[in-house]
């Protein structure tokens, strides 16, 4: 049980830095953020984001056999993704 929540909780860790390399920081999107195109392409970070922290989950779930890294990886998606949209819903307003 040790080794699969060790990895679990590597899978949670690593899936939110992988966030970090397609998406900006919240301060960069609330006080930047106003361009027209910045929430599509937040979004879009969020979909890539989020389908890497799935398939890391999913590959080490099926190398440990256990359920446990997918699960931490979707509760991790849907925290970042959270914070994404809180980000783009607390923009300064120009």
């Amino acid at each position: 049980m040790n080794k699969e929540i060790i990895m679990a909780a590597f899978v949670a860790v690593e899936s939110a830095h992988a966030y970090s390399a397609f998406e900006p920081s919240i301060f960069t999107i609330r006080t930047f953020g106003h361009e027209p195109t910045t929430t599509q392409a937040i979004r879009d970070g969020e979909i890539m984001g989020s389908v890497f922290a799935l398939a890391l989950g999913g590959i080490v779930s099926a190398l440990t056999e256990s359920y446990l890294p997918l699960i931490f990886a979707v509760g991790t998606v849907v925290f970042m993704v959270s914070i994404y949209e809180w980000a783009l819903q607390t923009r300064e307003q120009t």
